[in-house]
């Protein structure tokens, strides 16, 4: 498709954008995971490194042990599939620019197939539907500012 991987940093058309996620996504996208995988890094360290003796349990050691072990697999499951696909979004006139923190790609609203919204975990969520499958995948997931809409408006972004 028509995606670069221009930086919004080098792109002057990208200093007038207006930016369509919400800032928490920055919370979401990096403190929780990092947070939760540390603590849960640390209570499995805990019983694998405390001697069963110690810890005074009514059951094996090994059912807490392994406890431990599926609750950390199921949390990196759990962000993997839905936090780490949040990405944060600014666009002008002419373009979507998407950024996972580390790459910013550029779409024209051409590429745009449509916007969707749903509600999880009691958070609005916008999905940007690309015609073919680009650098982030074929939808694009966004918590939105509370004006989204507003912005879209004026953005007179052709309709979706």
């Amino acid at each position: 498709m028509g995606a670069s991987n221009n930086s919004s940093s080098n792109n002057p058309e990208a200093l007038h954008s207006e930016c369509l996620s919400s800032n928490s996504t920055l919370f979401y996208r990096v403190f929780v995971p990092i947070f939760g995988t540390v603590f849960l890094c640390g209570f499995l360290l805990a019983f694998l490194l405390i001697p069963a003796d110690d810890l005074y349990m009514s059951f094996s050691i090994w059912w807490a042990r392994g406890g431990a072990l599926a609750a950390l697999l199921a949390w990196l499951y759990f962000v993997k599939s839905t936090v780490w696909r949040l990405k944060r979004a600014d666009a002008t006139e002419e373009h979507l620019f998407v950024t996972n923190y580390w790459h910013t790609v550029r779409y024209p609203w051409s590429d745009i197939e449509n916007v969707t919204k749903s509600r999880r975990m009691g958070r609005d969520l916008v999905h940007f539907h690309l015609k073919a499958a680009g650098r982030f995948g074929q939808t694009i997931s966004i918590l939105p500012v509370r004006h989204f809409d507003e912005l879209m408006k004026n953005l007179n972004v052709r309709e979706i």
